[in-house]
């Protein structure tokens, strides 16, 4: 009767110890999980205790790896570390696969009648595995095992649904300070590259300092950096390479919508590759070997709707979630260097078109402006010919002096062709064209942030002209504050950039050009003596068209007979009347007017002689004879011929028309001192001239 006491007795004690265990392990658990552990480091510490309570041999944490569908070991007990890496189940394959597969709990007391079970070590009888999961989602299985059968009971199975059920906790928040860090990562990284591009000028430095962040911060495999080529526009090539090889580089070329990279430009769009082995757009064009899969990240360089290259990144995947806050983060770093890209491809155009114009303006002045070109046999020509030819092959300044339309500019052109340094640049500044505030910035260059809108720095044009020649056309125009900084650079050979406080070395010739009595300017204090007289070391003064007109004929079938080629016609002179008109004007535009009104008198040519009939009122003494006009009695004869609703307009603007076209003829078609002649600015008297074809 006692002994069956006794057994009744111990039936509910072992309930009672089960519970006792439970919430000795809920509190351990919840303890441990207020420490600073990894989650990893964690997970064990749960899994000591789960085989000492359950008796246990072995034990295993796994979790889901969602791109490859099998369990990765996360925390082991009593396995070796080779069958721990090595012990890669599928999800759906053994117990724990079919666990993790249905999220359903599996207690198995004797493996060797249990299909489902696949030996990891030929000692264990019994497992029992419990899958970790959340309301909606799978993240892995608790395991433990026995080399005994029948090792396991309910209560054991009720305590890791438990311990389950707060591993999902543990992982989760851990995946919540993941992704926190990775966001806090991100804004770092975008930070930094901010930092960059500020702080580098070269697009090259900018992109390298930005990949060896990410390599830091990202472990990014490797980078490019792909632009359009400049020479071929249709096609994109790796400007900058990261941890790729000069003939990887090279063979880096695209065209717009081949592979991966020129997709990204055609959509405009960021292509994200998980697994560059199963994409059929990677072309493998750098010839690369990749030993391990990895990720591509391409986002296009974008200005407004306009995409100006590619920013590309190579790394080994990870997760989807870094997957995708990788790509996040190259997307938003393409924009933010974006305005760099296209700040150098600016330059990059800008260079590209000086290069240019110079190899044209040496074919040019090889060509055209020569001294065959000069046409005349006056003396005083003959005579600045001769001084030219003299003075041309040394490194003194040249001071160009004649009235406007004299050819002040084609003769330091030649001057550029006859010195040795003929195969560098000529760069010409327009001293008048070129607004005050903006000349000295112009001329000698800037550095970032010198004013409002420098975003980067310019060379100015006496560091483009280096070794070469650099001719100031309309220097009597030049600002006076200016003046000393000009003497500066040809006395020191040396100038200093807005902004800069270094000095920059320049080996160039310099010549000027003016129209203005540059000796009377510095009398009345509006030129520099001293600049004047450093200028002024060979004066090459341009003879008026009224002091030679013993040229006239000459220069008169020069023209002809170049715009009679230029428009394809057969204009084979011109009338006794008309010459003679010629002859008798004054010219005060010089060749550069007699130039305008044969070319005119060329295109509205109907027969084969230039008449009087094509030459403009402003040069025919008849037409332009006071017979005692009024302009009342002109606006109303013309108002007579005009249409009703159309009077004010076509009078008005018949006469606007020739003030405008006299003006020009009188400053030799100078826009600028035909604008400040009117009174009116600039813009618009350049869209009146659009209006009236006088353009």
């Amino acid at each position: 009767m006692k002994k069956k006491t006794d057994i009744t007795q111990q039936i509910p004690n072992i309930g009672f110890e089960s519970k006792i265990n439970k919430l000795k392990l809920v509190h351990y658990i919840s303890f441990e999980m207020n420490k600073p552990h990894s989650a990893k480091a964690l997970l064990t510490l749960i899994l000591e205790r789960c085989l000492e309570l359950t008796g246990a041999k072995t034990g295993s944490v796994m979790l889901i790896n969602e791109k490859e569908k099998v369990l990765d070991i996360a925390a082991y007990k009593n396995l070796s570390v080779k069958t721990a890496e090595s012990t890669k189940l599928k999800v759906g394959e053994g117990i724990t696969g079919w666990v993790a597969m249905t999220g359903n709990p599996k207690l198995v007391n004797n493996t060797r009648q249990e299909p489902l079970y696949i030996k990891v070590r030929e000692d264990l009888l019994s497992e029992l595995a419990v899958p970790i999961k959340t309301e909606n989602r799978i993240m892995g299985v608790i395991s433990v095992d026995s080399n005994k059968e029948n090792a396991f009971s309910e209560d054991d199975l009720e305590l890791l649904l438990m311990v389950a059920e707060l591993s999902a906790q543990i992982i989760t928040k851990d995946n919540t300070q993941e992704r926190l860090s990775s966001k806090i990562n991100l804004q770092e990284i975008l930070i930094s590259t901010f930092h960059i591009i500020e702080e580098e000028e070269s697009l090259n430095d900018i992109f390298n300092k930005v990949m060896e962040m990410l390599k830091s911060r990202m472990n990014i495999s490797r980078g490019m950096l792909v632009l359009f080529d400049k020479d071929n526009p249709d096609s994109l090539k790796v400007y900058s390479g990261y941890k790729m090889s000069e003939d990887s580089i090279r063979n880096g070329v695209y065209k717009i919508g081949e592979g991966i990279i020129g997709n990204a430009v055609l959509k405009g769009q960021t292509i994200a590759v998980e697994d560059l082995t199963k994409e059929p757009m990677f072309l493998n064009r750098l010839k690369i070997q990749r030993p391990e899969k990895i990720s591509l990240i391409a986002a296009p360089i974008k200005a407004g709707n306009r995409v100006l290259g590619v920013l590309v990144i190579e790394k080994i995947f990870e997760s989807k979630e870094t997957f995708q806050d990788g790509t996040d983060t190259i997307t938003l770093l393409s924009s933010l260097i974006a305005y760099r890209v296209r700040s150098f491809q600016r330059r990059q155009d800008e260079t590209q078109k000086l290069i240019s114009e110079n190899v044209e303006l040496r074919k040019e002045l090889k060509k055209e402006f020569s001294f065959k070109n000069i046409v005349g046999k006056n003396e005083k020509v003959r005579m600045m010919i001769e001084q030219v030819k003299t003075v041309s092959n040394t490194v003194v300044p040249v001071l160009i002096t004649g009235e406007t339309g004299t050819g002040k500019e084609l003769i330091a052109k030649i001057v550029h062709l006859l010195s040795d340094r003929r195969e560098n640049k000529f760069i010409s500044v327009n001293c008048a064209a070129i607004p005050e505030n903006l000349l000295e910035s112009e001329l000698f260059g800037y550095e970032k942030g010198a004013f409002t809108g420098a975003v980067g720095n310019k060379k100015g044009k006496f560091e483009l002209a280096d070794k070469g020649t650099l001719f100031l056309d309309e220097i009597g125009e030049m600002p006076l504050q200016l003046q000393s900084k000009i003497l500066r650079a040809i006395q020191e050979k040396e100038i200093e950039p807005l902004g800069s406080e270094k000095t920059i070395k320049v080996d160039i010739r310099i010549l000027a050009a003016t129209n203005r009595d540059l000796k009377k300017l510095v009398d009345e204090g509006k030129f520099r003596a001293d600049l004047y007289f450093r200028l002024n070391v060979i004066n090459v003064h341009m003879p008026a068209l009224r002091e030679r007109k013993d040229d006239m004929p000459l220069l008169m079938d020069f023209f002809i007979k170049r715009y009679s080629e230029l428009y394809n016609k057969q204009i084979a002179g011109i009338d006794k009347s008309a010459e003679d008109i010629i002859n008798a004007y004054d010219w005060p535009g010089n060749i550069r007017e007699l130039e305008n009104v044969i070319e005119r008198a060329v295109i509205m040519a109907k027969g084969n002689i230039i008449d009087i009939s094509l030459l403009p009122d402003s040069i025919n003494p008849a037409k332009n004879r006071d017979d005692g006009f009024d302009i009342k009695t002109f606006i109303k004869n013309e108002a007579r011929k005009k249409h009703d609703g159309t009077i004010y307009s076509e009078v008005i603007g018949e006469m606007e028309k020739h003030l405008i076209e006299e003006m020009l003829i009188e400053t030799g078609n100078n826009k600028l001192k035909t604008s400040q002649k009117l009174g009116i600015n600039r813009n618009t008297l350049k869209a009146k001239m659009r209006d009236y074809g006088l353009l």
